[in-house]
């Protein structure tokens, strides 16, 4: 046992020695005998013991009780008192000093230790409940979060300064009385009163929590949003003792998600209901429709006309200025149930509700529209814009907003196209060209996706040798009712849709692969006789390179990543470039010229050949030729036709072949469909022709059937 100083207060010296020496043997320290109460007190003031052995009834002024409570009060350590005997109101004095235990005198060493060991372990166990009492005070007095607790019954028996503060009512009110009284709680959209949590957790023996929308009314009256957790409190047994209750003010919490909520409906910019908000809304009317027949509405779309050029001109701090100005002005023509919305850039979004009048729509249009001719004065420039607006009314039936959305872009657009400043109402006949659009573009992306695309190819014959020199690669839609569609019925939707990168890299793909096969079975030159291909036997002559013509788009053309992807085709069909020609128009070259030379340029680095498809057809293809390294030109088939009636065309023709013979290029023309035709072309100098004359398209495995069983 860890050795203990101990303090021995008694007048008795018999009984003072005799405690001392017994001590001692116990193994503790006991420094001096104190006689007085006075004395007692100055002593343990200054020895700090770890225990006092109190007399009672000491001599003097100050007796045992109030020595001890003199020194409780100061120090924190356990007193045993020494009596011989004492009446009632003594040992009621005593109590109130919470002493931690009586020996009677004359005392047994065995008593006198037992009561020491339990002193001890007493006081150890009181000191650390203290310190954790202290612990969980100081805890629950700083947190931000209001704390309360209650007893069995259900009364208040504690409350943290942040309760007080949000309740209004002090601990010492708050104590003895009902949660229910210090706690009341409302719901902030019925008004009605909700039942207390902290009684409810003591009813039901589990944690309760409060709905979202709840508020506190203070003792003063005033309502603070709260969000609030109450929870039975148990003994080791498992007995309730309480229950505790925690809440919070969550004003700012509320503020911030109402705030986080309109942010992710709302346009940053302008303030006005974003897309996901209108879509919503949108929705709804659509549903309402549905359900209410008489129940219509409107929607209109608008985008400002060239506003572009504001951005380019005068900044675009400029621009979102104009656009915030033009948020309140919009709003001006529209009726509170009615919502505009900002869909990005400089397009906005109007939804007329509960409105079957078209008369109603074509004003409100009207009055939009003239509203934003009028001057916006910002940053000292007087700007005068106009508006183009596409409106769908309800009567045409959706399932879809996006459809619908869809359908008002189209009149959007028809309205710009005719005119700036000007609307249009999306009608039956637009519907019907819109439904058939959407049912090609989802044919088309199902023909993508099961192979229904396939290559023809069509030779392109040295006029001189009638040898196939190259084949042009030419993608068909193949459906599956065996008819055949050409490329000027689907590659324009295909640019519209983002779908023709994907094509052109297919075709190059199943061109190099087809090419490549052919060139393993041997074959050798091919010519065109009486209409068809055909291999060319016993010849003298150098078997010629055959080559593969791709097309390649604009858009394809752009993308970063097209020297790489040639490459690695070229490697992984085992075709060399050699045997490649890449057949591009001069709208490649008007957007950037500075780029495409570097393109162009590293194309060529891959042995592949360029040919400048279309010529003539651009209103600056001559600028082109000596800009760029191009090895073959192809004249359009609009300057081939008639060209042996037509003297205006043939001069045209002449002056092209003379040109690109002068730059070192050689010419092919396109459109051959007559002998005479063929014959002019050759007195020209033209070196290759591609027509009807010679072949038409015509898929790879029909040719390879045609080879394969040609027999000399």
């Amino acid at each position: 046992m860890e050795k203990k100083t101990i303090l021995v207060v008694e007048d008795e010296v018999v009984i003072a020695m005799d405690l001392q020496a017994t001590l001692i043997d116990l193994g503790h320290e006991v420094p001096e005998i104190i006689t007085s109460g006075e004395a007692a007190i100055q002593k343990a003031l200054e020895l700090r013991p770890d225990l006092v052995l109190m007399d009672i009834h000491l001599s003097g002024a100050v007796d045992g009780i109030t020595a001890a409570a003199a020194i409780t009060e100061a120090l924190d350590i356990p007193v045993i008192y020494l009596t011989a005997y004492a009446d009632e109101e003594t040992l009621q004095r005593a109590s109130l000093t919470a002493p931690f235990g009586y020996i009677l005198k004359p005392f047994e060493a065995r008593e006198l230790r037992a009561n020491i060991d339990i002193a001890f372990y007493k006081h150890s166990l009181d000191k650390n409940v203290k310190e954790h009492r202290q612990w969980l005070l100081a805890v629950l007095n700083s947190i931000s979060e209001g704390v309360a607790a209650s007893d069995p019954s259900g009364l208040i028996k504690f409350m943290n300064p942040v309760a007080e503060t949000l309740t209004g009512w002090s601990q010492s009110e708050a104590i003895g009385r009902s949660p229910a009284e210090v706690f009341q709680f409302v719901d902030q959209v019925t008004r009605n009163l909700i039942e207390n949590p902290l009684l409810r957790s003591l009813e039901n023996n589990s944690p309760v929590y409060l709905p979202d929308n709840a508020l506190l009314i203070t003792r003063q009256g005033n309502e603070t949003p709260v969000a609030d957790s109450a929870a039975p409190v148990h003994s080791d047994q498992g007995k309730p003792e309480g229950a505790v209750i925690v809440f919070r003010d969550s004003t700012e919490q509320r503020r911030l998600e109402a705030q986080m909520e309109h942010n992710a409906l709302h346009d940053s910019l302008t303030g006005l209901p974003n897309r996901a908000l209108f879509l919503n809304r949108l929705q709804q009317a659509i549903d309402r429709s549905k359900r209410s027949p008489e129940f219509g509405f409107a929607v209109m779309l608008l985008d400002l006309d060239r506003f572009k050029s504001i951005n380019d001109n005068l900044g675009h701090l400029v621009g979102d200025q104009l656009l915030v100005e033009i948020a309140p002005r919009l709003q001006l023509y529209l009726r509170s149930i009615d919502t505009v919305a900002r869909f990005g850039g400089d397009e906005f979004a109007v939804l007329l509700e509960d409105t079957t009048d078209v008369a109603i729509v074509y004003r409100t249009a009207e009055r939009i529209l003239s509203g934003l001719r009028l001057p916006f004065l910002i940053s000292n420039h007087e700007l005068l814009i106009t508006a183009s607006l596409g409106i769908v009314l309800s009567s045409i039936p959706y399932e879809q907003t996006t459809d619908l959305l869809r359908d008002a872009d189209i009149a959007m657009y028809r309205a710009k196209a005719r005119g700036q400043g000007d609307y249009e109402i999306f009608d039956t006949v637009m519907h019907d060209q819109a439904r058939e659009l959407m049912q090609r573009e989802r044919s088309l992306r199902y023909a993508i996706a099961h192979d229904e695309l396939v290559v023809h190819y069509q030779p392109i014959v040295s006029l001189a040798t009638h040898e196939v020199n190259s084949l042009e690669a030419l993608v068909r839609w193949h459906k599956p009712d065996e008819s055949l569609i050409y490329p000027n019925q689907f590659i324009a939707l295909a640019e519209e849709m983002g779908l023709i990168t994907t094509i052109d890299q297919w075709v190059l793909r199943e061109a190099c692969q087809q090419l490549q096969a052919w060139q393993q079975m041997g074959i050798g030159a091919w010519v065109l006789a009486d209409d068809h291909l055909t291999r060319r036997i016993n010849s003298t002559e150098p078997t010629p390179t055959l080559s593969i013509n791709v097309n390649l788009s604009s858009k394809r053309f752009a993308q970063k990543d097209l020297v790489e992807t040639f490459a690695t085709t070229l490697q992984d069909t085992g075709l060399s470039g050699h045997h490649l020609k890449l057949e591009i128009t001069e709208s490649i070259f008007i957007e950037n010229a500075k780029e495409a030379a570097r393109m162009l340029s590293q194309l060529k680095q891959l042995n592949v050949q360029i040919c400048l498809d279309d010529f003539g057809t651009g209103y600056s293809s001559l600028s082109y030729l000596h800009q760029f390294p191009i090895d073959i030109v192809k004249v359009d088939r609009t300057f081939i036709h008639d060209i042996e009636t037509d003297p205006e065309k043939l001069a045209i023709v002449r002056a092209m072949v003379s040109l690109c013979h002068t730059l070192g290029m050689a010419v092919t023309a396109e459109g051959i469909e007559t002998p005479q035709q063929r014959d002019i072309l050759q007195d020209l100098g033209c070196e290759y022709g591609q027509g009807y004359l010679f072949a038409r398209a015509t898929d790879g495995p029909t040719i390879t059937r045609g080879l394969a069983s040609f027999s000399p």
